[in-house]
């Protein structure tokens, strides 16, 4: 696995919005968010950890 797609919290794979299915989107939408960010803007540059449910805020953008 790429060390960039990987949690740095479990081990498991970072995954963009675009690789979410129905439901985990909706489980991101429930978690805890900066206030610094948008929705808009999390779809676009954060990614998720479905394991541990951490949240990647860096890294360049990704493609929605």
């Amino acid at each position: 696995m790429n060390a960039d797609n990987q949690c740095p919290r479990c081990g498991g794979r970072l995954r963009s919005w675009s690789e979410l299915n129905d439901e985990e989107r909706e489980m991101v939408k429930r978690l805890p968010a900066s206030a610094d960010f948008s929705l808009e803007e999390r779809k676009r540059r954060h990614r998720w950890c479905t394991r541990c449910w951490y949240e990647d805020t860096g890294g360049s953008p990704t493609m929605v």
